[in-house]
């Protein structure tokens, strides 16, 4: 017998299936429109984060470059090319107020507190992405934005130890095989500072030592001798009195490790030998280079038929690897023409001692001043070093000198033992010396008086680096 639907249910199967359909359609518009967004936005956040890097990187090698276009290229690179008058991207500083083509004020997310947002590159991307089966359910397009935000740190400088006078970098306690202590008074010493003041970097208690029994007497007319550690109780002959517990500890791996240059110096270089011309009467003329790369020697050394007497240096770099020995027989100067004043395009030198140690005798004279001036291509990284020891080289460095000596000039010597010596004569050092532990010693008088324009800044080099 056939049987027959009533009229009102004929057509259901259809408008089931139908509605079965849109909802197929809706499931492949997830599986497949919906991988194509997040593919897009994955790849549109790699191609703002390359971006940002790129312009940043433009930024820092040249602050007047196309940085901008620059950054635009690399997105356009990766697929991202306004070009096709939907997708837009968006290169500036966070200092820059940019407002999008759709209203939207873009913001740079992430700045740690402080920042200077015109250090910050910030890159925004705008990309369209066309549904296929969404559109069976109205959706066109779906719009992506992604960002990126790097730092680009420009190149700095500033005063090496916020510009004192005499650094002990040393950080901590003495230890077996390293008993120095990071600052020591000792003997008669008489030592001022001019215009600054001692840093001792340490946080050992305590951080410094009076070896008694003398009447030393250290005076600091600017700052005063900062202690990061502690101080011992009854120490005398220090004026003002030491601050302890004063300051932060500085991460000297920011600027060297122990077998490396800093990253703002490069290298002394000399191509080829230096020598010594013997000119009669008791007259030496020095010339630039490397010195006894055998290490037999140290400098100055006349020769077999010279003696100690004066000895003038032409300007340049002097590779000393044995060290300098000075007698009380010697005189050593930078004024070639006898001015009493120091001439820039042709007068200073910078020694580079890469091994052995390092001895200005008291009883020698010494008129010795940094190169300043880059006349002749000298690297304007080196100006202003009148000693550089590198931190591979555990040098013993003695300064001491006869009545009348003047030093102008940064001593860098990360790693050595810096011995400052009155030795019963009175001389003047227009310098920082920068060492990793000092003792202050001796009968005479020491005069330091530090003059930023007589030493080398500490430079930070650019830096890129993406934010969280």
């Amino acid at each position: 017998m056939k049987t027959s639907l009533p009229s009102t249910q004929r057509g259901q199967a259809l408008v089931m299936i139908a509605l079965a359909a849109v909802g197929l359609f809706a499931f492949a518009a997830l599986a497949m429109d919906g991988s194509a967004v997040f593919s897009d936005r994955r790849h549109s956040q790699n191609a703002s984060d390359t971006s940002a890097l790129a312009a940043a990187l433009a930024l820092t090698r040249n602050p007047i470059s196309n940085w901008v276009q620059t950054g635009k290229d690399r997105a356009s690179s990766n697929g991202y090319d306004e070009s096709d008058g939907v997708t837009k991207v968006y290169v500036h500083l966070c200092s820059t107020t940019v407002v999008t083509d759709e209203g939207i004020t873009l913001t740079c997310q992430g700045l740690p507190a402080g920042a200077d947002p015109s250090e910050y590159v910030h890159v925004y991307i705008k990309s369209v992405v066309k549904m296929f089966f969404a559109r069976v359910i109205g959706w066109q397009q779906i719009i992506n934005h992604t960002d990126a935000v790097v730092h680009a740190s420009p190149r700095k400088e500033d005063e090496w130890f916020n510009g004192m006078a005499i650094v002990s970098v040393k950080k901590g306690c003495p230890v077996p095989g390293d008993n120095a202590v990071p600052f020591v008074i000792g003997g008669n010493a008489n030592i001022t500072v001019n215009n600054s003041g001692i840093f001792v970097n340490s946080s050992c208690e305590p951080a410094m030592a009076d070896n008694g029994g003398g009447s030393s007497n250290v005076v600091t007319t600017t700052d005063a001798l900062c202690v990061v550690g502690g101080v011992p109780s009854g120490v005398d002959g220090v004026t003002p009195l030491p601050d302890d517990h004063c300051g932060s500890q500085v991460d000297i791996n920011k600027f060297w490790m122990p077998d490396s240059n800093p990253p703002n110096l490069l290298a002394p270089y000399c191509s080829g030998p230096g020598h010594i011309d013997d000119l009669g009467g008791g007259n030496y003329l020095a010339y630039p280079g490397y010195f006894d790369k055998t290490g037999s020697k140290t400098f100055p050394d006349p020769g077999p038929s010279g003696s100690p007497g004066t000895l003038k240096l032409r300007r340049g770099v002097y590779c000393l690897y044995n060290g300098i020995s000075l007698n009380g027989s010697w005189t050593i100067t930078t004024d070639r023409d006898d001015s009493h004043s120091h001439d820039s395009d042709t007068e200073g030198v910078l020694f580079y001692i890469p091994d052995g140690d390092v001895t200005f005798n008291g009883g020698s004279t010494l008129d010795i001043h940094a190169i300043d001036s880059t006349a002749d291509n000298f690297p304007a990284e080196l100006l202003h070093y009148l000693i550089y020891i590198p931190p591979s080289n555990e040098a013993n460095l003695t300064i001491s000198g006869n009545s009348g000596s003047t030093f102008t000039g940064t001593i860098l010597a990360p790693s050595s033992h810096i011995t400052l010596d009155g030795s019963g004569n009175t001389f003047s050092l227009n310098t920082q010396i920068i060492g990793y532990d000092t003792t202050v010693t001796g009968g005479g008088h020491i005069e330091i008086t530090y003059d930023p324009d007589d030493n080398s800044p500490s430079i930070i080099l650019p830096s890129i680096s993406q934010t969280e």
